[in-house]
């Protein structure tokens, strides 16, 4: 979606401002550095902006990468388009501002991510996905900057013509290099079931394959002039659609899962049934012991009461024998050991290691902090919410899917990472740890 609505705005400039972008093109590049630089500031910054669409699309399309990717592809079909036809005449003489315009909105993308790369990159977080990203990136900006500063006409009157031309030709390897650094991120997005990504990857091939194709189809005719074109259009529409159905084949939801929404508003909650614990269990066994306790200690009594009723009678009699006072007394004084009775026991009360309660726990995420509130009772995990300040949705909707269950089950942060999205997990687990450990009993 961000893409579309940035080719729209993209061909509205392209084809509505075209001739203002020619007589004065330093309005359009301080335009767009301003708008570059806002965006990275904003986002750079403890701005919380809570209007989902401001920050979604106004941002994104800069933050994204999306609106420069637009220029970017209005820049390479202006040298696809068929000489002599109606959109290559508006688009060839302002191709260049064009290009520049591009490459300024680009840098918003690269400094917002590149930042975020370098702090990765610092903290030892890397991994293939993040090797593959960064490599292509750091080419990207090595073709990109000659290009661009080629593009200013002060600097190019001043190349020779050949010169200037073949280095231009390092172009199709930058546009090839933008098409492959979205594909590395987007189609595992996709197959996952993020949404929008699917969408966006048939959106970003039909754009880039297309290109690819109608190049190679105008450089043909330009060598070849072949008189008939009818077998060369199926050819080129066939090796247009081929490719596209091979990569939506490829990027398909395989996972069979929908992804989980988590934001400071609406934090992503997962609720647990509490097993039957063994406290009720114990208290009637303790009942019963105690009943059963008592019972034999009633009995005792009664045995003993008739053992001292004998004793009496028989002290009684001899005290008729004998005339001393004091010896029967004596007899009559002595009794039994008194027998103690147990007193009714009190219930056996069950140790757990955790409070109940619920409690919250922070820990660092992707890029940026991760927060989690645990809900516990009677040493079992009945709640867990979760979210992050700064995290990419999808592997952190991944990582609580997989992280935040095994979680429960075990009491414990030490569980396994999701693939694909260990930071993410990472974060998740630090901060259950810190929640876990606010919750130890004293």
């Amino acid at each position: 979606m961000l893409f579309l609505i940035s080719i729209a705005i993209a061909l509205i400039v392209a084809f509505l401002l075209g001739k203002p972008l020619k007589k004065h093109p330093a309005v359009f590049y301080i335009t767009a550095a301003v708008l570059t630089v806002s965006s990275i500031v904003i986002t750079q910054s403890d701005i919380d902006i809570s209007n989902r669409f401001i920050r979604g699309y106004v941002l994104g399309i800069f933050t994204r990468g999306a609106l420069g990717a637009a220029f970017w592809a209005v820049v390479m079909w202006a040298g696809a388009l068929p000489n002599g036809s109606a959109p290559i005449k508006k688009l060839m003489p302002i191709r260049g501002e064009l290009s520049i315009t591009a490459a300024i909105l680009t840098l918003s993308h690269i400094i917002t991510y590149g930042m975020m790369y370098i702090s990765n990159l610092i903290r030892g977080r890397t991994g293939s996905d993040f090797i593959v990203t960064s490599a292509v990136s750091l080419a990207m900006v090595l073709i990109m900057t000659p290009l661009t500063v080629m593009s200013f006409k002060a600097v190019r009157k001043k190349m020779n013509a050949k010169t200037w031309k073949k280095i231009q030709r390092l172009a199709y390897a930058f546009y090839a290099l933008i098409y492959i650094h979205i594909m590395v991120l987007f189609i595992p997005k996709a197959q996952r079931g993020a949404d929008g990504y699917f969408l966006s990857i048939i959106v970003y091939s039909a754009v880039f394959v297309g290109y690819a194709v109608m190049r190679s189809r105008k450089a043909y005719v330009a060598n070849k002039k072949p008189s008939a074109m009818a077998a060369l259009n199926v050819v080129c529409t066939c090796a247009i659609i081929a490719p596209l159905c091979l990569i939506g084949f490829i990027s398909r939801n395989t996972s069979g899962r929908e992804p989980v929404k988590a934001n400071k508003g609406a934090p992503a909650t997962f609720t647990f049934e509490a097993p039957e614990t063994t406290a009720s269990t114990s208290a009637e066994e303790n009942a019963s012991v105690s009943n059963t306790v008592s019972t034999a200690a009633a009995a005792l009594t009664s045995s003993t009461a008739e053992t001292e009723l004998t004793t009496t009678a028989e002290t009684a009699a001899e005290s008729e024998a004998e005339t001393e006072t004091e010896t029967a007394t004596e007899a009559v004084s002595e009794e039994p050991d008194e027998i103690v009775t147990d007193e009714p026991t009190t219930e056996a009360q069950p140790v757990y290691r955790y409070k109940n309660g619920t409690f919250e726990g922070s820990g660092e995420g992707y890029s940026g902090t991760v927060h989690v509130s645990i809900t516990i009772e009677n040493d079992c995990i009945t709640a867990f919410s979760a979210y992050a300040d700064d995290d990419d949705p999808d592997y952190f909707s991944d990582a609580m899917q997989y992280v935040i269950p095994q979680i429960q089950r075990s009491l414990s942060a030490d569980v396994d990472a999701c693939s694909g999205a260990t930071y993410s997990s990472k974060g998740i687990m630090e901060a259950a740890n810190d929640a876990l450990g606010k919750a130890l009993s004293e």
